[in-house]
């Protein structure tokens, strides 16, 4: 044909032709597949729980309190969630009880303070069988730490095996000071006071060690410490991790704290006139929200607030004029959601309690509640 007839045909690859370039293709694909950078795996939440002793609502600028210096708080409720609508029970056992089993008292039987029905065979331990959110998240590959105080009655100690915490530091009472062999020390500290100190030169136990406190160190100082050391090694070990501290502060306390220079002085116990007492139940409640602020500075500093939730509530309304009442006085909480995964959306009025801490904490995590435990809480996810 002719030379325009000769361009016009097709050209054409013998079978072997394209065996090699499908080949090379394949060989390029693959090489590629193991060069280029692998997303990472999602990271797992991280959780820190804060409960306040004996705090009502007001005495934070987020819900109205007007004579309050939490700017932290308020700054958090805003970048998160606040319920303006939230329950804990109106005395600090059957709180502690039911935040950290998400049952009502109705099922845990734990109805007061040193009050609660004996389980099977008359014995009071608690999380033998209700489990609690820190042995369910342990079980489910978390990091666990306790740091504050206690006070469950009869119920397990934190540094049960039942519990769920694998690190620990606890204000320690007499009894936990005598449970540990060291009754003398118990004996001197309930001849200074009616219990061992909790703030200036604190009364701690880490780990089953009795913590060398000095007079110039506060005991929330401590907690908090404990817990930022605790998050860093988690976080360097490749661990999730819940922090969980249930504070000291504030409980009607009329010490001294390191803000305020007025009463910032070890061993300053407190005024006989109320309205200075008023005063400094206040500034203590306002050097609680810096630690807050620490806690959440160090969740960024370590590059994990944007997987990390916040929860911080109250066991009950303020001592002296809340705590105990049968009433929405006594029984209301603060309770703000914030972190990386928490939405946006400020004050709510919708309905939460402490029951629902503990779905909550399991939803994030991705865990599941052992076959045949129920909860009276639900996840606020």
């Amino acid at each position: 044909g002719t030379k325009a007839e000769t361009k016009m045909k097709p050209r054409r690859f013998s079978n072997v032709t394209y065996q090699g370039v499908s080949a090379v293709l394949l060989l390029a694909s693959a090489v590629w597949a193991a060069t280029a950078k692998q997303p990472d795996p999602p990271r797992r939440v991280n959780f820190v729980v804060i409960l306040a002793d004996d705090v009502s609502p007001e005495m934070y600028g987020c819900y109205g309190g007007k004579e309050a210096k939490t700017p932290n708080l308020d700054r958090l409720a805003k970048g998160g969630v606040m319920f303006r609508t939230a329950w804990a029970c109106a005395l600090c056992l059957p709180s502690r009880a039911e935040i950290m089993t998400g049952c009502y008292a109705a099922r845990t039987g734990v109805w007061s303070n040193g009050f609660a029905i004996p389980r099977e065979g008359g014995s009071n331990e608690l999380f033998k069988y209700f489990p609690s959110f820190a042995r369910l998240l342990k079980e489910a590959g978390y990091a666990t730490a306790f740091a504050g105080k206690w006070h469950l009655g009869s119920a397990e100690p934190p540094y049960s095996p039942a519990v769920g915490f694998e690190e620990y530091s606890e204000w320690a009472g007499e009894k936990e000071l005598s449970a540990l062999g060291d009754q003398k020390r118990a004996d001197v500290a309930m001849e200074n006071e009616s219990t061992p100190s909790r703030y200036w030169q604190p009364s701690i136990v880490q780990n089953g060690k009795i913590y060398p406190s000095k007079p110039n160190e506060f005991g929330p100082d401590i907690e908090a410490d404990f817990l930022c050391g605790f998050m860093e090694r988690s976080v360097k070990a490749g661990k999730p991790f819940l922090a969980y501290m249930p504070s000291a502060m504030v409980h009607g306390a009329r010490n001294g704290m390191p803000t305020t220079p007025l009463y910032g002085k070890p061993g300053d116990n407190g005024s006989a006139d109320k309205q200075e007492n008023a005063r400094r139940f206040r500034a203590m409640n306002d050097y609680l929200d810096v630690l807050m602020g620490r806690l959440e500075k160090k969740v960024r500093d370590l590059g994990v607030y944007d997987n990390t939730v916040f929860i911080f509530t109250s066991d009950n309304g303020t001592a002296s004029i809340a705590k105990s009442r049968g009433t929405e006085r006594g029984c209301r909480a603060p309770f703000i959601a914030w972190g990386g995964p928490v939405k946006r959306r400020g004050a709510t009025d919708e309905i939460t309690d402490l029951s629902d801490i503990l779905p909550t904490l399991v939803d994030f995590a991705g865990a599941k509640l052992p076959e045949g435990v129920k909860v009276d809480g639900k996840s606020l996810r």
